[in-house]
């Protein structure tokens, strides 16, 4: 008689496999996405943003940030 492990490896296909593996997480592509989705700019602008060689020039971009973040805008870059 096959063990339980067995018997779910013959049953499970490649999709199946893959289908079930945990999702990744990425924190920093995810926060870019989310900035990108809401602030309406490109990958390069909102890493631009994030790393601090540009600012938004737009005040409800400035605004999404702050909330987005939790930090007042004032603190955004200092």
């Amino acid at each position: 008689m096959a063990n339980k492990n067995e018997e779910k490896n013959q049953k499970m296909t490649l999709l199946d496999y893959y289908e079930n593996l945990p999702k990744s997480s990425y924190p920093k592509k995810d926060f870019i996405q989310r900035i990108m989705s809401e602030c309406d700019v490109s990958f390069t602008t909102a890493r631009n943003w994030t790393k601090g060689h540009t600012r938004p020039i737009v005040d409800w971009q400035i605004e999404k940030l702050s909330e987005i973040t939790g930090i007042p805008k004032e603190q955004l870059w200092q």
